[in-house]
Parts: structure tokens; C-alpha cells; sequence
């Protein structure tokens, strides 16, 4: 009996130049490939010098599209352009989409956001606020970032899921599209947490 075809999830990658040398480097943390593998996805990297995203994204066949961490909007122009024509290819084809830390503000930044800066956000961990959080599981979670979408300033399109005391909004989900974002790094956690498993499984698994 053959094997069921695997979701294909494409995520995208930082992309930094190496001190030192005349060449710039996509990155991603390994730890992405071992959590899509565990869940019984295919991790497809978007490379982000593509001549022509959606012929690569429609020759691998994606199923889902992660925006992930790294890169602040606009220090990586070509990542910029990368993710936003792998995002409308995703929109178009009304495919899953996860938004990871500065993924989650891109898909703020696509609707007219604003990013805030905020202290005491780099390498802690915070309390979460919210029904959804407590349902869901997400009672503390990691936090890598020093921009933020502050609540009161969270792009009409987006249902506010959890939040931080000091009113950063730390998850959304579009209202009319499939898009969901969350602040935290589900790969940075040792081991995984299962409320992150189950949560990115549940969105792609739809």
C-alpha cells in the first residue's frame, strides 16, 4: 500500500549577509524541519532569490505557507518581496497560513499595520491574556521580539486571540482569510510543546 501524500508546507527564511565575506545566506533554525516532520508534513524552504515565486510555488505543490521569525520588515527587501508574492499566491489559492513572530507582523503590515517598538520583549517569556490562550493551552509563552502590534492598534481585518499584560497583542486569525499569527517560537522550545503541535497541526490539517 502506498504511502498518503504529505502536506507540503512551505516557510520562508532570514536572509542576512555574512561578515566578512561578499555573500548573503538564507536561514532557517533546523528545529523548523524536525517540528514539521513530527506532525507528518513536508518542509519545502523558499529560497528567497526566486525569479519567479509562484512557478516554484506551483511546480513543489504547496498545501500551507509559514511566514517565519527573523529579518525586522524592510532590512531584507528581498525577503519582502519573496513572502509577499508567496502570500498572495496563498491568498489566491485559499491555502493555511501561519505567521511566526515577524511573520505575524508581515501579515499585519499587508493590512495597513503598524509596528510598535517595545521594551522587554527580547529572550523572556510572557503571561498570556484571553480565552483563546487558557483554552488553547498558551498560559506562558517565549518572546523574541523588540517591534510590536499593540492592541489598540490591531488592523480591523484580525480577531485579537491573546495578548500580554502590557497590551501587545501576541496571536491574531484574519476574519476572512486563513491566516494565523502568533508571537511566539514554537521551535525554540525544548522539547515541543504540545499545545503548539497541536495548535499548528489543527491550521494546516483544515
Amino acid at each position: 500500500m502506498l504511502n498518503a501524500r504529505k502536506k507540503r508546507i512551505a516557510i520562508s527564511q532570514r536572509y542576512d549577509q555574512v561578515p566578512g565575506r561578499d555573500e548573503w545566506r538564507d536561514a532557517l533554525d533546523a528545529k523548523w524541519a524536525q517540528l514539521l516532520e513530527q506532525l507528518g508534513f513536508l518542509p519545502i524552504l523558499l529560497p528567497n532569490y526566486l525569479h519567479d515565486v509562484v512557478q516554484y510555488l506551483e511546480s513543489v505543490g504547496i498545501d500551507g505557507l509559514i511566514l517565519s521569525g527573523g529579518n525586522d520588515i524592510g532590512s531584507a527587501p528581498l525577503r519582502d518581496v519573496l513572502e509577499n508574492e508567496a502570500l498572495l499566491y496563498a491568498q489566491r489559492q485559499n491555502l493555511p497560513v501561519l505567521g511566526v513572530c515577524r511573520g505575524m507582523q508581515f501579515l499585519s503590515h499587508t493590512e495597513g499595520g503598524n509596528l510598535h517598538s517595545r521594551s522587554g520583549h527580547v529572550a523572556t517569556r510572557h503571561k498570556l491574556n484571553g480565552h483563546w490562550a487558557h483554552k488553547h493551552g498558551f498560559v506562558q509563552v517565549n518572546s523574541y521580539h523588540n517591534q510590536a502590534i499593540l492592541q489598540n492598534d490591531c488592523p480591523e481585518a484580525f480577531e485579537v486571540l491573546a495578548t500580554t499584560e502590557d497590551g501587545v497583542v501576541e496571536a491574531f486569525r484574519h476574519k476572512q482569510r486563513n491566516w494565523l499569527g502568533i508571537m511566539w517560537h514554537p521551535e525554540r522550545e525544548v522539547p515541543f510543546q504540545e499545545s503548539d503541535l497541536a495548535l499548528i497541526q489543527a491550521h494546516f490539517r483544515n
